[in-house]
């Protein structure tokens, strides 16, 4: 990861694409949908994603995956994060370019490490590191020159891009039991559903979730929608652009060792004494 800018702490933010996900919406109160016929085993989750310190055990890539380039900005100890993102905003508007949220989990656990995101947002599919340094310096200006701003890095993140569709009577009754039970709030964290032509969509862009992970989503709309597993399909956000082979990339950073504190350096430094 590059580092580009100057003066802040503690809020990130990912620019990547146009279309922002959410939480789902409340439609109106509809009937109770039909008893459910799908059932899965206890997942644990972790809010939008499951990879822990790793990449999770994904097979579902190519066009379902996608590259982002991300900013992520470290405020000044009591600088106001409206602000500092308010920058960003009109800056990618000055440049056509549409911001949107998305949770800090994209980013690698080592990053993670270092940075405790408060803001995320993220730049259009396409974007690269250089589209983000040129943002970041718009809205910024050279390194130092931006009192609100600590310094700024820019890098590439995997996201998954995916889009679960199940057929029902009622797409608006089964919304509003998926959105009661939570399993995708829990799973996804952010997400959009769509009620359109006798079907509930549900369109994820986020942490790339692990092959358990999407088939807890399919289970939970499947049981809200009275369906079979089978009848969730499961499909990429877009067919268009260049997706990512999973296993052609490299392996995630290491987390860097933490050192040891000055007491622990003195206690080693007394037992070799003896």
């Amino acid at each position: 990861m590059r580092r580009v800018g100057a003066t802040g702490a503690a809020a990130l933010l990912v620019l990547a694409l146009g279309g922002c996900t959410g939480a789902p919406p409340s439609p109106p109160q509809p009937s109770v949908p039909p008893p459910p016929t799908a059932s899965a085993a206890p997942v644990s989750f972790e809010t939008g994603t499951d990879v822990g310190n790793g990449r999770p055990d994904v097979s579902h890539d190519g066009l379902m995956v996608r590259r982002r380039a991300v900013i992520a900005v470290h405020p000044a100890p009591g600088a106001d994060s409206g602000a500092t993102r308010a920058r960003l905003e009109q800056a990618g508007a000055a440049a056509g370019v549409v911001l949107s949220d998305i949770v800090p989990a994209v980013l690698d656990p080592a990053i993670l490490e270092h940075i405790s995101p408060e803001l995320i947002l993220a730049l259009p599919p396409g974007s690269t590191d250089g589209d983000a340094e040129k943002l970041a310096g718009a809205a910024f200006g050279p390194a130092g020159s931006y009192p609100g701003v600590e310094h700024v890095h820019v890098d590439t993140v995997l996201v998954h891009d995916l889009r679960f569709t199940v057929a029902a009577a009622d797409p608006a009754a089964v919304a509003t039991a998926v959105a009661e039970e939570g399993i995708l709030s829990d799973a996804l964290g952010n997400y959009a559903t769509a009620l359109d032509g006798g079907a509930l969509t549900v369109n994820y862009t986020g942490p790339l979730l692990s092959d358990a992970l999407v088939e807890a989503v399919r289970n939970g709309m499947a049981r809200a929608a009275g369906k079979e597993l089978s009848d969730v399909v499961l499909a990429p956000r877009s067919t268009t652009g260049e997706g990512v082979d999973l296993s052609q990339e490299p392996e995630l950073e290491a987390e860097p060792e933490p050192e040891p504190s000055p007491q622990e350096s003195a206690g080693h430094a007394h037992d070799a004494g003896h």
